[in-house]
């Protein structure tokens, strides 16, 4: 007995002492491939599995799903493929997925299979030739959250290389800037942007040497003072108020402004404001960038909108930028929106935006507001960030955000838009929707079974340790055994025997259903005879009637009759268990197409907020009080029915009863 418990301590602590390593490894290192060798190796050698390997999610193409290597061990081909009708049907709504065939097409191996959805990126194969409890759903369950952690490494790992590949390419396009011709150099030798950062009551927090250089002050004059006493003329403070609610509301905005120096000399700038938040996302100031036109806006004659300076800093610009005139009609088209849209500049120099890249839903919109702006000077989106639609050269319609602000010049309105591609981020806030709303659902689901399962399982089980003393008692004193009383105490221990049987049987029940082992094997049965035999027979000796009709022509059905009783018999039996009062109903509807089948109680019911959830594992209505049951009855049922190609559906009132009706299919 000693050496059995030291050998559980010492897998106990083999056990733990592999989730800490594999932990570990899963956050030492930054390259995908890397992690995924060390965590296969580790694993195969601590689990003695005969090979594992982490393949990579490529692409879905003609109805498969293709697959690369990041790692296996033993080495495999690099790509392998499978349909995603097969991948689907193995996974469902699973992270784990058992099988003795490999999932991928031309794989040759052949034993026991185990597989882990890592994210949606990748997925982990583990192999056992000879062993299949090795790659159980009971032996690896225990590694799910290090599996998931593996996916967070093996996602972060790629997207740091993703990261790192685009501070590289950012480096060689400023290395490049240098060497460029003289307009690039005019850029870097001419245009500065002056930053300011303030707290949220308009007090400097920091300034740049441009900034400084604007307005002739030194840092250490400006800081800890508010800033638009500083640098704003009385007369245009009613203009930086109106931004500075855009700030407070979360908006950035671009907007002119005149700004006073240490002198008091009027220059003119173009800022770009925008909120500014800490590191949990709360709002600390906001920031403004700077740039002085003061030069343009004396030279505005000389057309200063067309200035290269201004021209090139668009065109180096990450996001795409986009200007039309008061027309509609587009005359700037920077290489970042080339990239978006798939059009050249030349091919949409001097052609309305609403021939190219605005989906056909908003033109009419688009055109009504450019009408609207220039009867009255307004529009709803200009100068703040905005969500929409676009369309690429290819058709695809895609999401973008937009920030577009109007600019004058002479006489005449442009229009300018910074444009981003945001399909990556929306497809990624809405993958991560949908696993914390999956992960909501997985633990309350387990917190349902702990409170389930701890309840129905300690009631018997207190009872029969009182009935077990009980006995015990009577043994040791021999001369008051009571035979009775003996047959009574052995009777109850048989009833919680047969109540935690029937518990256990349920959830490997459930277990199987969910794997979807469950053995159905439908055969041509009399209906009539089934519910007979199976029914009102066991149904004969309660103690309120069970009211039976049959209404139509009888006919035979294919149907499983273990699984078919089952469905009826607990039906029925909660008919009883529910009710104290009035005599349940079983009516039997033999339909032309179909056989209905009726089972009505007059009990407590169901309330209507929770009609919903009533074939969930786990879940009982709020108001059964103190009857027994695991809430696993009626799961079972639904999807026994389903099996059938069948339908359940009910309808209760509170304290008045339930009516159960299924529908089945004749042939």
């Amino acid at each position: 007995m000693w050496s059995a418990h030291s050998r559980i301590m010492t897998d106990s602590l083999q056990h733990i002492s592999l989730l800490y390593e594999l932990s570990v490894t899963t956050l030492k290192h930054l390259d995908p491939a890397k992690t995924a060798e060390n965590f296969v190796k580790k694993f195969l050698s601590r689990k003695n599995l005969n090979y594992g390997a982490i393949w990579m999610i490529d692409k879905l193409a003609d109805e498969n799903i293709h697959f690369s290597r990041l790692y296996s061990m033993p080495e495999t081909d690099d790509y392998y493929r499978t349909s995603l009708h097969s991948y689907t049907e193995l996974f469902g709504e699973n992270l784990f997925a058992e099988t003795k065939e490999s999932i991928f097409d031309d794989q040759v191996l052949s034993g026991n299979f185990l597989y882990f959805k890592l994210g949606d990126i990748a997925i982990l194969e583990l192999f056992s030739k000879n062993n299949p409890d090795k790659v159980s759903l009971q032996a690896i369950y225990p590694f799910k959250d290090v599996f998931n952690q593996l996916a967070i490494s093996i996602e972060s790992g790629f997207s740091y290389q993703h990261l790192q590949k685009e501070i590289e390419q950012r480096k060689i396009a400023e290395k490049s800037l240098t060497h460029n011709e003289e307009k690039y150099r005019r850029i870097v030798d001419n245009i500065k942007l002056g930053l300011l950062e303030v707290d949220t009551n308009d007090i400097v927090q920091y300034a740049n040497n441009s900034f400084c250089e604007l307005v002739g002050y030194e840092l250490g004059e400006i800081l800890h003072k508010k800033a638009a006493e500083m640098f704003l003329f009385e007369e245009d403070r009613n203009i930086f108020l109106k931004e500075n609610e855009k700030r407070k509301q979360g908006q950035s905005s671009v907007y002119e402004l005149p700004i006073k120096t240490k002198t008091g000399d009027k220059k003119w700038g173009i800022i770009s404001g925008a909120p500014n938040f800490d590191s949990e996302g709360n709002q600390i100031g906001s920031i403004g960038i700077h740039l002085d036109i003061t030069e343009q806006k004396q030279l505005i004659h000389d057309n200063a909108f067309q200035e290269s300076k201004l021209k090139n800093l668009f065109e180096v610009s990450l996001d795409a930028l986009i200007s039309i005139d008061s027309k509609g009609n587009i005359i700037e088209w920077n290489p970042q929106a080339e990239k978006i849209f798939g059009y050249s500049k030349q091919e949409v120099q001097g052609i309305k935006l609403t021939d190219t890249i605005i989906p056909e839903t908003y033109r009419s919109a688009h055109e009504e507001g450019m009408d609207n702006f220039h009867k009255t000077k307004k529009g709803p989106v200009l100068n703040q960030r905005i969500e929409i639609s676009a369309i690429r050269k290819s058709g695809e319609e895609f999401p973008i955000e937009l920030t577009i602000f109007p600019i004058k010049h002479e006489n005449e309105h442009f229009f300018t838009a910074f444009v981003r591609d945001i399909t990556e981020i929306k497809d990624s806030r809405e993958a991560m929707t949908s696993a914390l709303k999956k992960q909501t659902e997985l633990n309350n689901l387990k917190s349902s079974f702990v409170s389930m399962t701890s309840h129905e399982l300690r009631t018997p089980l207190t009872t029969i340790s009182t009935d077990v003393e009980l006995l015990n008692y009577f043994l040791d004193n021999g001369d008051q055994i009571n035979i009775d009383r003996f047959k009574k105490i052995i009777s109850r221990m048989d009833l919680n025997l047969d109540r935690l049987n029937h518990l256990i049987n349920n959830i490997l029940l459930i277990g199987q259903l969910d794997s979807q082992k469950v053995p159905f094997s439908p055969e041509n049965t009399d209906i009539m005879d089934l519910v007979a035999k199976q029914i009102i027979n066991n149904y004969a000796n309660r103690d309120r009637e069970l009211k039976y009709e049959v209404a139509g022509n009888p006919y035979q059905m294919q149907v499983d009759r273990k699984l078919f009783t089952q469905i009826l018999d607990n039906l029925v039996n909660n008919a009883y268990k529910y009710s104290e009062t009035g005599s349940p109903e079983l009516k039997l509807e033999f339909q032309e197409k179909q056989l209905l089948i009726h089972v009505t109680d007059h009990g407590i019911g169901i309330p209507e907020s929770e009609h919903a959830k009533m074939f969930g594992s786990f879940f009982r209505a709020s108001n059964v009080g103190s009857v027994q049951g695991s809430g696993l009855g009626l799961s079972i049922v639904n999807q026994f029915v389903k099996l059938h190609d069948g339908n359940i559906t009910f309808k209760s009132i509170v304290n008045q009863g339930t009516t159960f009706t299924m529908s089945f299919p004749k042939n």
